[in-house]
């Protein structure tokens, strides 16, 4: 009965969709990797470590738009899942958590592996359906919206082997799911906002590809200012390139905007922050697949809307009032950008300036990912601004450092060149992620490009902590290090260069590690000369 149990769970995960099953090996589980083992057209990857399974899932399912698996045994195995089920929750993403459980009755007794498994991701996932075998077998279908991760629990009693396993082949087509409403019941707050406000401010979060000609066309009538991020797809989009802000997030302050039309995925901006605290009287309408405003609710002083559906849908249902371009605003934006370019320009060591010049030697094409913290930050404020047909992605859901390199490799595409650029603590924290190379399609190319500056310099730029003694500050907020990375590349069989300028072309190697060692001095320089550019103006 368990494994016939585990094949009907497996057969439901795949008209659910499934196509990709990451497993962690367990004892527990071994109905469920018995299953697996006689199915095909099934992509099958082997973990050791169900962190790191769980946020390549989560990259996976990212690229291929279709829900992944990751099927694990009992104990602290299932928790091991819950930071990348926080940020499936908050990015949308069809993660399925299949985990084995011992029976029922040894619940609360402390037995070994024996833990609180049901509902422990608690509303990251939908409710926890947790079954025994038999209620395995009577279960039809699965209700998922998959908006969110699914929690199955099901608990096998001994012997775990229990009869012949049965081959499964499935069909590569899959299943359509319509995971969204087009257009909303009310869009009339979008519709209200754009007819009264006198200027507007468009701030372009992450995109799909499908959304990005109506997001193009929406900017482009309306006339407004628009703040593209990276994950946008359009930062360097030529058909806007006239009202796009081109010199950083600080020249936001300066535009008297008075609402702000926020589309996609919630924005890393620090502008966008302090929404929340020092610009609180902006009223903002944020049209996302996902019904998270990424701010404080609403008051009766400001009000705060989101209207979830899908994007192009929405645009296109809204009738645009036109604007004409703010050509003194845009000047000023031009005239801060090149200024910023020549303080670059001279600070070749500079962590802005690697930054700046890995954006140019990457190849065309590129499918990039941005660490958190920092990476995400500078490559946004730095990168140069022409089109390059790279394509963008980041775990910009909860905004955690953790499972990134993981995350990374699962959205590694063969047709294309992989770059991922991390910080030196996101890379710390995931060191057991190459696990998963052998395994990859042979023809996947990728770079690992650690932006190593010793610790997490990002809380050197947040006023609150300048006031805290180094000491304090430096040892135990930022972890400052000496550590270097050659070993780990080693470690996993892959190409190793410690770079303190950034080559055009990068160093050969089809699967490596760039070390990317900015002069701490010349960052620094490169900030206070950035901070004094805007103070005096």
């Amino acid at each position: 009965m368990n494994v016939l149990a585990a094949t009907h769970i497996l057969r439901l995960a795949y008209d659910a969709g499934v196509r990709c099953v990451c497993v962690c090996a367990g004892s527990r589980n071994s109905p469920l990797l018995a299953s697996l083992g006689g199915t095909r057209g099934v992509q099958i990857f082997s973990f050791a470590d169900e962190r790191g399974a769980a946020f390549f899932a989560l990259g996976w399912s990212k690229r291929a738009g279709a829900p992944v698996a990751v099927i694990t045994t009992s104990g602290t195995a299932v928790a091991e899942m819950l930071p990348a089920a926080i940020e499936a929750f908050y990015s949308g993403i069809p993660l399925m958590l299949i985990t084995a459980d011992r029976p029922a009755r040894y619940r609360g007794s402390g037995a070994p592996q024996a833990i609180e498994q049901r509902g422990i991701f608690g509303p990251y996932a939908e409710p926890c359906i947790d079954l025994d075998v038999d209620a395995a077998l009577a279960l039809a279908a699965l209700e998922w919206t998959q908006r969110r991760p699914l929690h199955i629990n099901i608990a096998f009693d001994e012997p775990l082997i229990d009869g012949p396993v049965p081959d499964l082949l499935i069909s590569e087509a899959l299943p359509q799911n319509q995971r969204l409403p087009a257009v909303p019941a009310d869009v009339e707050p979008l519709r209200r906002a754009l007819e009264t406000w006198r200027r507007p401010l468009v701030l372009l979060g992450g995109l799909t590809s499908r959304d990005r000609d109506a997001v193009r066309t929406f900017a482009r009538q309306l006339g407004a200012p628009v703040y593209a991020e990276p994950l946008s797809g359009l930062r360097d989009d030529p058909a806007i390139a006239q009202i796009l802000v081109r010199s950083g997030e600080r020249m936001l302050a300066r535009g008297g905007f008075d609402g702000v039309v926020r589309i996609g995925g919630v924005p890393a901006l620090r502008f966008w922050r302090d929404l929340d605290e020092t610009r609180y009287e902006l009223p903002v309408v944020s049209v996302s697949p996902l019904p998270f405003p990424g701010l404080a609710p609403s008051t009766s002083d400001v009000q705060r809307h989101v209207i979830q559906g899908e994007i192009s849908a929405i645009l296109s249902a809204i009738e645009v009032p036109p604007r004409g371009r703010d050509d003194g605003f845009h000047d000023e934006d031009a005239a801060m950008a090149k200024r910023f370019a020549a303080i670059l320009d001279d600070e070749p060591r500079s962590e802005l300036a690697m930054v700046r010049a890995l954006s140019r030697a990457i190849p065309r094409g590129s499918h990039i990912f941005l660490g958190n913290s920092l990476p995400i930050r500078e490559w946004d404020l730095a990168a140069v601004r022409e089109p390059r047909d790279f394509a963008f992605a980041a775990n910009r859901g909860a905004n955690g450092i953790d499972g990134e390199i993981s995350t990374f490799f699962g959205l590694c595409d063969p047709n294309a060149a992989n770059v991922c650029l991390a910080g030196d603590l996101t890379a710390l924290y995931d060191l057991g992620a190459p696990w998963i190379v052998r395994q990859l399609d042979e023809r996947v190319r990728f770079t690992i490009a650690v932006l190593n500056n010793g610790g997490g310099r990002i809380f050197s730029r947040v006023a609150s902590l300048r006031a805290l003694p180094a000491a304090v500050r430096e040892g135990i907020i930022e972890n400052s290090h000496a550590l270097r990375f050659e070993g780990w590349a080693s470690m996993w069989g892959l190409s190793y260069a410690a770079l303190e300028t950034v080559p055009d072309p990068l160093p050969a190697g089809d699967r490596g590690v760039l070390e990317l060692l900015p002069d701490v001095a010349a960052s620094k320089r490169v900030w206070d000369r950035y901070d004094a550019m805007w103070s005096s103006r």
